[in-house]
């Protein structure tokens, strides 16, 4: 076995003195996804070890989304085995030095935050709390992070990391393409996130029409703020195409989907989404079920498949 040179060895243990290790009692309890039909097993983490800006937080909430369901049934690639699960809201447990800044200030242990939980990974040594289906969350150092405060309920904030913020992607784009007040916008999509888009377009002043292939996503679509529904066909994707202008005008037509993964100023502006007093007309709390706990994990991810128009909650 080659010897380490005094550089390697010198750089090796600067990189171990960077780390936090962090000790867990009772140990962290995560659902490993094993593969396609395979149920979750339980894992047990005694600890983590934290690199510089890397947080790890602790689970209050967690929701089921679109792309936990595909990669459970096999229809998105993942690797394994793995912890599923990237919209949640939760709370500080601890820190890699130094603190990451979040809007000018370092995180203070405590914080209730919500952030995605980044690209997923394969369990690994040191990183076994990859997703949100755990009691705890090890997040990399470049994974936003958005305060939320203490007075909003935590199934509004939950999904904000993932359906509502790529929703704000969407409405963001559409709105700096043409003039959204007054527009006619076609969303098409089924689930929180095409709701959450008809909210932000009616809430700009469009006229919004919702198509969706599921009948209860129809339904709520007119809570949201949709002036009209119809059938569309089954889509992963959440789109819309806003058509601006008229008689004696240009007309402008814009089409925007949904991105994969959504951005810090995504997040930020889907947090400012469902805190805004404004937003409080549209039921965003009736469409996330009351939690399951974490040892019910697959009853969740069917009930979500089988509801595409609900939220389903996980609560460790």
């Amino acid at each position: 076995m080659a010897v380490p040179t005094p550089a390697r060895s010198r750089a090796a243990a600067v990189v171990f003195a960077a780390r936090s290790e962090v000790l867990l009692r009772p140990a962290a309890i995560a659902r490993a996804w094993m593969g396609p039909g395979r149920p979750h097993e339980t894992i047990a983490v005694p600890g983590v070890s934290l690199a510089p800006g890397e947080v790890l937080l602790r689970v209050e909430l967690a929701t089921v989304a679109e792309e936990d369901v595909a990669a459970h049934d096999g229809g998105a690639s993942s690797p394994m085995p793995t912890v599923l699960g990237s919209e949640f809201v939760g709370r500080v447990a601890a820190v890699g030095a130094p603190a990451p800044v979040v809007d000018g200030r370092a995180l203070e242990l405590g914080e209730r935050v919500v952030s995605g939980a980044g690209p997923r990974e394969r369990i690994a040594a040191r990183r076994e709390l990859v997703g949100a289906f755990a009691t705890h969350v090890h997040l990399g150092a470049d994974v936003p992070i958005v305060r939320v405060g203490e007075t909003l309920a935590a199934c509004l904030l939950a999904p904000a990391a993932g359906a509502i913020a790529r929703a704000v992607a969407v409405a963001r784009e559409l709105d700096e393409a043409v003039e959204l007040a007054g527009s006619r916008v076609s969303v098409a999509g089924d689930g929180l996130a095409a709701l959450a888009l008809v909210a932000m377009a009616a809430d700009r002043g469009a006229i919004v029409d919702a198509a969706s292939a599921d009948a209860r996503t129809r339904t709520l679509a007119v809570r949201f703020g949709a002036s009209s529904v119809r059938s569309g066909g089954p889509s992963a994707a959440v789109a819309a195409t806003a058509v601006a202008g008229g008689p004696g005008g240009a007309v402008t037509t814009h089409a925007a989907t949904a991105p994969a993964v959504p951005t810090h100023d995504d997040l930020r502006e889907a947090v400012a989404f469902v805190r805004n007093p404004a937003t409080r007309r549209f039921p965003f709390a009736e469409v996330v079920a009351p939690p399951l706990p974490l040892a019910r994990l697959d009853e969740a991810i069917d009930l979500a498949r089988r509801r595409p128009d609900l939220r389903v909650a996980v609560a460790p």
